[in-house]
């Protein structure tokens, strides 16, 4: 906002230093790539992030603040000299995800969300003349600038309170591991290798073998503190530390990192004038000797600064100037390695102007004869111009390994451990990346997630998916701006999932093969996926969880669904033995386009398809997902058969997970139970009510249990379906067995046993958690030896053993070895006993 002072002004004079001013400030903005998205008249509303994030957009957006607060002082003179016209300005930063809405054309597109209402809100809390910046900017900021609390303020109308900083100045830190110096750097894990190797490189610099190292990397994987352990190593030894930066700020800028390098180091305090820089610059530059007649005119001009009287002009073509400065630069270099050795460093080469990298390219060739250790950082986007030469080396940095990434958390959270699922999803979601293990780790002790005891952390509840941390957002981001009309192919393979084939991308994707063709190309060339595979089975995978889940999430809501529809569709009709393997993979993209019915019955497919592979534990969060889309059905009875169908199954599998009497068991039976009555269901009744019936014999409920059996024989008899009579006889004479009505037991278990065909009923040990058949040869062969028949029972066990090994159903093939080892410890049969045993255990 800009107010007049206090003393009455002219409004047109007001109105035209306004427009002034904007002006200024619209450049400004500019220049650090932000968006003037609407003139409110007495102020601007700007955005940072949109049409392109960047990865540092909460830095620029203060960065550009601080330098409209300058400028507005040095307009306000010559305001104040021209109309006695004095404005002020309030600068208000927050950071918020918002939806961008695209207007009429000429018109601004709107953000829709709270950031622009917040940061609008800050201004009531800002003095004039000052930056002002919300809590959560400022935990992306932190290190960069210097700040001051200004406490925390109620919004009225969000609801929420907002801690307010005020944004003083620029601190000295330039990059994430000046901020590691001052305040405490995240342990070093892993990395001895290549910091040995710039070790050895070092030890050939001093005895006069000049070396380049270039070091690459995606952001985040340890360049720039691969380097600082160098420094550190060497801090103690007599040289010259020579660090340069580039900016993207200044990818446009003439030689920008020496001359930052320069200002930097020379004029820290920024103060002397013009004549106390040019005094600074030429007691900097006296030691190597060179002439500064020759070389000061040329630095001041790339700084604007005036020459003393002592100093001639210079008066070259520019073409000229650029030549004798990149002479200059390369001397004073030289000069610098002849006193002693130098460790240059060029960090973010991907940023670099031409200028600079013509420099380096004439610094690396005089390097061999020098003492000059050059160390230069990029990421992979970066293509080095110079050709590879003996002392010119490579060292591309990967990804930490599963033990580097736990050691790494386990000293983030200083040895106190993480529960394991935590550790898993880490280790799933970070890749390796050592910034992604530090910034998720640390959102996750910050959080409500976990509770601290003495020695560990404990869950405070169930585990849901991991948000991208805040500090890492923009940088994700950032990677998917820059690929263009690619980045909705990231979009949509990221719809897919982590790997997808391009035969399924193609499927769905509205593009041209030739032109999707280009932009996986291009996705695979900036390193965002990994390609494998022949041309005719290519398959691609996001090279990391978190660059897939950030380009998920830019999508909108509509956008999601509609991919995800498309995605099962032609899943289902275009791969349909991907659906039948993978059923979850359609409930998957039919849960996320809202389509709950189709959903609920592919959750229900990969619980029971679970069920059947034994694969307990995936059974149960299958069908547990099933169950919490029922809710959305709006038909009562279909909601019902839904629920119905996932818990029957749910039932099984629980009681293969946590046995047979577990209340979660008992619980899943006794909705399934009700949801019979309610529908009439005595098919589904028969299976819950033979669940009910095992849970209560466990239990030793046995009276509970001859109940229930007098109902499954009921329901058994009218039945044509012969499993049911198969069940219910096996019920009846295990009830029998146990209450030592064994004559009884034994002509019901026969019974069931004749019924039971195996070609017919193999499935009925993934129905009712075990096979019938084989349950009633256990239960005969210990009955017939308590009868006095040893041999027969001996017979009866083998049949079992032998019918659970042709079944193929492990846990019928676990009972079956428990039953043999009862008998074989009746028959006071060790050997037989440790066999069975170890079968059991394999």
């Amino acid at each position: 906002a800009a107010s007049a002072s206090a003393e009455p002004a002219d409004p047109e004079s007001l109105h035209e230093a306004m427009a002034q001013a904007q002006s200024v400030f619209t450049a400004l903005i500019q220049r650090f790539e932000g968006e003037v998205a609407q003139d409110l008249g007495h102020g601007l509303l700007i955005y940072f992030g949109y049409p392109h994030a960047h990865e540092d957009d909460a830095h620029r957006a203060v960065r550009a603040g601080l330098e409209m607060q300058r400028s507005l002082g040095q307009l306000n003179q010559d305001f104040m000299q021209r109309d006695r016209v004095e404005l002020t300005v309030r600068i208000c930063i927050h950071t918020d995800r918002v939806v961008i809405r695209e207007s009429a054309p000429l018109r601004a597109p709107v953000a829709q969300g709270d950031a622009s209402h917040i940061a609008t809100q800050l201004a009531a809390f800002a003095a004039p003349n000052t930056v002002v910046m919300s809590l959560v900017t400022s935990r992306l900021v932190d290190g960069y600038f210097i700040c001051q609390p200004m406490g925390s303020y109620f919004l009225d109308e969000l609801g929420q309170s907002v801690g307010v900083y005020q944004v003083l100045c620029e601190s000295e830190a330039q990059s994430r591991i000046d901020i590691g110096a001052m305040t405490q750097f995240t342990p070093f894990i892993g990395r001895e290798q290549e910091v040995g190797f710039l070790r050895e490189r070092w030890e050939q610099v001093k005895s006069g073998r000049g070396q380049a190292v270039l070091l690459s990397g995606e952001a985040g994987i340890g360049k720039s503190r691969q380097i600082y352990m160098l420094q550190d190593h060497i801090a103690a030894e007599p040289h010259t530390r020579i660090e340069c930066r580039c900016s993207p700020y200044y990818r446009h800028h003439p030689f920008f990192p020496v001359l930052d390098y320069f200002e930097r180091a020379i004029w820290v305090d920024r103060d002397g004038g013009p004549n106390g820089k040019i005094r600074k610059l030429e007691a900097a530059l006296e030691p190597s000797g060179l002439a500064l007649d020759e070389i000061v005119p040329l630095l001041a001009s790339l700084y604007a600064l005036p020459l003393p009287a002592r100093y001639t002009e210079l008066n070259m073509a520019p073409q000229w100037q650029k030549q004798k400065t990149l002479e200059t630069l390369l001397a004073w270099l030289l000069a610098e390695s002849e006193r002693q050795a130098v460790c240059f460093v060029m960090e973010d080469l991907h940023w670099a102007d031409p200028s600079t990298l013509e420099l380096l390219g004439l610094l690396i060739d005089y390097a061999p004869t020098t003492q000059l250790l050059i160390l230069l950082t990029f990421r992979p986007m970066f293509q080095p111009p110079w050709p590879m030469r003996s002392y010119i080396a490579h060292l591309a940095l990967g990804r930490l390994t599963p033990d580097q990434v736990r050691n790494m958390i386990a000293q983030i959270t200083e040895g106190k451990a993480l529960p394991e699922v935590i550790i898993e999803r880490l280790m799933a979601q970070t890749d390796g990346v050592p910034l992604f293990v530090e910034e998720m780790t640390r959102m996750i002790l910050e959080s409500d997630l976990i509770k601290e005891k003495e020695d560990r952390y404990e869950l405070t509840g169930p585990l849901p998916p991991l948000a991208i941390p805040s500090t890492l957002h923009d940088s994700l981001m950032a990677r998917l701006d820059w690929l263009g009309a690619a980045k909705q192919t990231a979009q949509l393979g990221a719809a897919i999932g982590r790997e997808f084939s391009y035969d399924l991308i193609r499927a769905v994707s509205p593009l041209e093969d030739d032109v999707l063709q280009d932009q996986l190309a291009q996705l695979v060339d900036a390193e965002l996926l990994y390609q494998r595979g022949l041309v005719s089975q290519v398959t691609y995978m996001f090279k990391h969880a978190l660059i897939q889940e950030a380009a998920y999430q830019s999508l909108l809501r509509r956008s999601r669904r509609r991919h995800h529809e498309q995605i099962a569709k032609v899943l289902e009709e275009a791969f349909p033995e991907t659906g039948a393997a993978q059923p979850e993979l359609l409930a998957h993209h039919y849960t996320e386009a809202g389509l709950n019915r189709q959903a609920i019955t592919h959750w229900q497919q990969s619980g029971e398809q679970a069920i059947s592979r034994s694969a307990h534990a995936e059974a149960i969060a299958y069908l547990e997902q099933g169950l919490a889309l029922t809710a959305g059905l709006s038909e009562t009875r279909v909601r019902q058969q839904c629920e119905l169908a996932l818990q029957t199954a749910l039932s099984v599998a629980l009681t293969a997970s946590l046995g047979y009497a577990a209340p979660e068991v008992e619980q899943a039976y006794v909705r399934a139970r009700e949801l019979c009555e309610a529908l009439g269901d005595d098919i589904h009744l028969f299976t819950v009510l033979r669940g009910l019936w095992l849970l209560r014999l466990t239990r030793g409920e046995v009276s509970g249990a001859v109940g229930l059996v007098d109902r499954v024989l009921t329901l058994a008899e009218p039945a044509s379906e012969s499993h049911m009579a198969i069940e219910a006889r096996r019920a009846a004479g295990t009830t029998l067995f146990f209450r030592g009505h064994f004559q009884e037991a034994q002509t019901h278990l026969e019974q069931g046993l004749a019924l039971y065909a195996p070609q017919d009923h193999t499935m009925l040990a993934v129905r009712y958690g075990q096979d019938p058949g084989t349950t009633c040869l256990n239960y005969l062969a210990w009955l017939l030896w308590i009868r006095g028949y040893p041999e027969q029972s001996l017979s009866r066990i083998e049949e079992a053993l032998a019918l659970a090994r042709q079944n193929g159903h492990p846990w019928s093939l676990a009972m079956a070895l428990q039953f043999a080892m009862m008998v074989a410890k009746c028959r006071r049969d060790p050997v037989a006993m440790h066999d069975y045993n170890v079968n059991g255990l394999m």
